[in-house]
């Protein structure tokens, strides 16, 4: 019995020591919210040119038609609330100066979560009109909820010292469940840590659902498809070399495949998120997917080391 309480121990610290690492550096964490709420901005400034033709409550006439597209779906959304094209505008501006708060750095958690509370009363008052990239907005922005991140290149930041070193989490010597010494849990860095693992299912995700007849022969990076999407770069030329399409299109579906795996290794990580770079950029370029790609991009600096 003696015995197995170190092993325990040691156990009980690996477990802490992985959902609370060391805080993440503030660095880090301002770049992710200068990138998403740059993005941000950026979505809710294309969504001001339909913003009454998609989002008044003059569209939803007839409420059994917005029950049919979205049956289940949550009733929750303010502009439920206003009625009239000058308080649709006045909560759509609000949304705006949320987003440059947090963009400022001010208030950082509290501008994340009105900048979610948001994002969410879009998707749920007009469930058509959500794209990629506001369901991606809404993860960046649920964690960035959890997290200081205006502490450093914000408006109102002030010199704060870099979080320590990785903590070391020990039971107590009478092994009473629950108690930790030498150091409190950094939370900051739960939010970091569970980002890092939903990316991890993003993108294992996202090459199973590539596992269709399209992708398996290698065609769909020339598919006429990518015509009516928007692409940005003609790719017709690679349905005359179909070993250089073939080896694009499994590149990039094993790249998501083992991603969730490889990047948890020390000396891969940095290739990895090189990779994923590039890859997000031509994806983002040559598919006309440009703000989903970029926020992808910000989203991965959560895998830098500190």
């Amino acid at each position: 019995m003696r015995a197995q309480a170190p092993l325990a121990r040691r156990v009980y610290s690996v477990w802490l020591s992985f959902w609370f690492p060391a805080p993440a550096p503030h660095g880090q964490l301002a770049l992710l919210r200068i990138g998403t709420a740059l993005i941000l901005l950026y979505v809710l400034f294309v969504r001001s040119f339909d913003l009454e033709s998609e989002f008044s409550r003059a569209i939803w006439s007839q409420p059994a038609t917005r029950n049919a597209l979205d049956p289940i779906g949550w009733q929750f959304s303010i502009f439920r609330w206003v009625d009239g094209a000058w308080w649709l505008w006045s909560m759509h501006g609000l949304a705006l100066l949320v987003a440059a708060a947090l963009l400022a750095g001010v208030l950082t958690p509290l501008m994340a979560a009105l900048s979610l509370g948001f994002q969410l009363s879009y998707a749920h008052f007009n469930p058509v009109m959500p794209l990629g990239v506001d369901g991606l907005l809404v993860v960046a922005l649920a964690y960035l909820s959890l997290a200081p991140s205006g502490r450093v290149l914000g408006v109102f930041a002030r010199h704060a010292p870099e979080p320590g070193p990785h903590p070391v989490y020990l039971l107590r010597q009478d092994d009473e469940p629950g108690r930790t010494s030498e150091a409190a849990m950094p939370w900051s860095a739960l939010a970091v840590r569970v980002l890092q693992l939903h990316l991890s299912v993003l993108y294992v995700h996202s090459a199973l659902s590539k596992l269709t007849t399209d992708w398996l022969a290698g065609t769909p990076l020339w598919h006429p498809r990518l015509v009516a999407l928007g692409a940005l770069v003609p790719l017709e030329s690679l349905q005359g070399h179909p070993y250089l399409a073939s080896l694009f299109t499994y590149g990039l579906v094993l790249f998501e495949l083992f991603y969730g795996v490889l990047i948890w290794v020390p000396v891969l990580r940095y290739p990895l998120l090189a990779i994923a770079f590039f890859v997000h950029l031509a994806v983002g370029f040559a598919w006309g997917l440009v703000p989903f790609n970029l926020l992808m991009i910000v989203l991965n600096l959560a895998f830098v080391p500190p």
